[in-house]
């Protein structure tokens, strides 16, 4: 994928698992305009098979967010870190050299590092790691894998975490971390407003769980909905009120618990019902949780009582259609009763945002980047993260069903939470502002500062 506004501007590359789906690839899809009106020329490619470093992504991943795995598998993830080098080294190096920055995304792109810098030596581009995951319980974080990554942090001219709280303990005072919070196109098909031609095409099939092209009335050919309920079913009616969590298949995010939980919430409002949805599944592509999280949620739906369960919808979307998956996140949302977000860690929470500017009433788990966005009965409200409990007790559900009954019922503060959400993401997380702060400290000077042999692009940081 290529942005070329300006030639002779300033190249930057950006290097991460996936171009298609995921909070990484939204944060990178969302700059990419504010790149160009700034004259970078932006280019960014998705790692090859990355199925055969999976395991080792996923542990790297969990031990970053410090999520327990135990005793840290070193000779394991050097294993799956060999396979992925042999797979992306060559490709990589040949892009930097094109490149006056490059941007490596999350932690198995970051062993790309070294590559690149021995084999370009002098005339290696600015390299970036772009830190997307952790926890601000710092002690959390497994310190064998950062000292695993190491070597490859060592290689790098600039760390760039989302939140200050979420820099390790020990590298506070490291002159190379710059703290650039996520932000959001407003103008994607995702958070724009959308017209009330393309709501009422798309709203009668989506909420039915069917397709629907609207490749017509956007000029987009992509604009393809594409839903599958696998037996979940459809909304009872298309004004039903509902519960949105839109998430990725993977056990941080808490969908369990939210299945589980909306049982006591079903029996406290008769009408309410429930939609979580995410991605295709793609075995080749996703990491291996993904489909066991999916199988467990079908499980714990099948567990509930009849009449609960016919209430309790898990959608997934088709082979990715970008704008068609935009369109129906971005009406899904708008038409919500509440959006909920479960997460167990969460270093930002770009659903959140997403929701959040669309003026959504949002209950967010009182966790790390979440609690960043959310202020308690200022912007929305939270709640503590919730396992669920199966079998009927209440367990750890009663608060989050109560947080979120609220959230339904309150009038007033329906309207407070909404129109304060929209603001607090105008204020601080439009993808713009973190674009000029990342080309302020990547280039040691004023935003746009022109690239060349020169320029402090290339010259400023070794």
């Amino acid at each position: 994928m290529n942005r070329d506004p300006a030639p002779g501007g300033p190249r930057i590359l950006h290097i991460s698992p996936t171009t298609k789906l995921g909070g990484v690839s939204e944060v990178i899809r969302s700059e990419l305009p504010h790149l160009a009106e700034l004259g970078w020329r932006a280019r960014w490619i998705a790692a090859n098979d990355l199925d055969e470093a999976h395991d080792a992504a996923f542990v790297l991943h969990n031990a970053l967010y410090g999520v327990p795995v135990g005793d840290f598998p070193a000779a394991a993830v050097r294993q799956g870190v060999e396979r992925f080098l042999a797979a992306n080294a060559e490709r990589a190096v040949a892009a930097a050299r094109e490149a006056d920055v490059v941007v490596l995304h999350d932690a198995m792109m970051l062993n790309l590092a070294t590559a690149v810098r021995s084999a370009l030596g002098p005339a290696a581009p600015v390299l970036v790691w772009r830190c997307h995951v952790g926890s601000e319980h710092l002690e959390t974080i497994d310190r064998a894998a950062v000292d695993f990554l190491r070597p490859q942090l060592d290689a790098v001219d600039h760390l760039v975490f989302s939140h200050r709280d979420l820099v390790w303990s020990g590298w506070e005072d490291d002159p190379r971390i710059t703290v650039v919070p996520p932000g959001i196109d407003p103008g994607s098909w995702k958070n724009r407003e959308l017209s009330e031609e393309v709501r009422a095409a798309v709203w009668p099939y989506l909420h039915a769980a069917r397709g629907v092209s609207v490749a017509e009335l956007t000029g987009e050919e992509d604009a393809v909905v594409e839903v599958h309920d696998f037996g979940t079913g459809g909304l009872r009616a298309p004004d039903s009120p509902f519960v949105l969590q839109v998430s990725r298949w993977d056990p941080l995010k808490g969908q369990l618990g939210v299945v589980r939980a909306f049982e006591h919430l079903a029996h406290r409002d008769a009408d309410v019902e429930l939609v979580l949805v995410g991605p295709h599944i793609d075995d080749r592509e996703n990491y291996p949780a993904n489909r066991r999280v999916w199988q467990g949620l079908m499980d714990a739906r099948a567990e509930l009582p009849t009449p609960v369960r016919e209430r309790v919808h898990i959608w997934r979307f088709g082979p990715v259609r970008r704008t068609g998956e935009d369109i129906a996140l971005n009406l899904l949302r708008r038409r919500a009763r509440t959006v909920v977000q479960n997460s167990s860690r969460e270093s930002f929470g770009l659903t959140v945002t997403e929701a959040m500017w669309q003026g959504a009433v949002v209950v967010g788990a009182d966790v790390d980047g979440i609690r960043g966005q959310i202020r308690h009965e200022a912007n929305g409200l939270l709640t503590p993260f919730t396992e669920g409990r199966p079998g009927g007790s209440a367990g750890d559900a009663g608060p989050w069903a109560e947080t979120v009954l609220r959230s339904l019922t309150d009038g007033p503060g329906r309207a407070r939470w909404g129109a304060a959400a929209r603001a607090s993401v105008e204020e601080h997380h439009l993808s713009r502002a973190g674009v000029e702060r990342q080309v302020a400290a990547f280039t040691g000077g004023p935003v746009g500062t022109p690239a060349g042999a020169e320029s402090p692009v290339r010259a400023g940081f070794r």
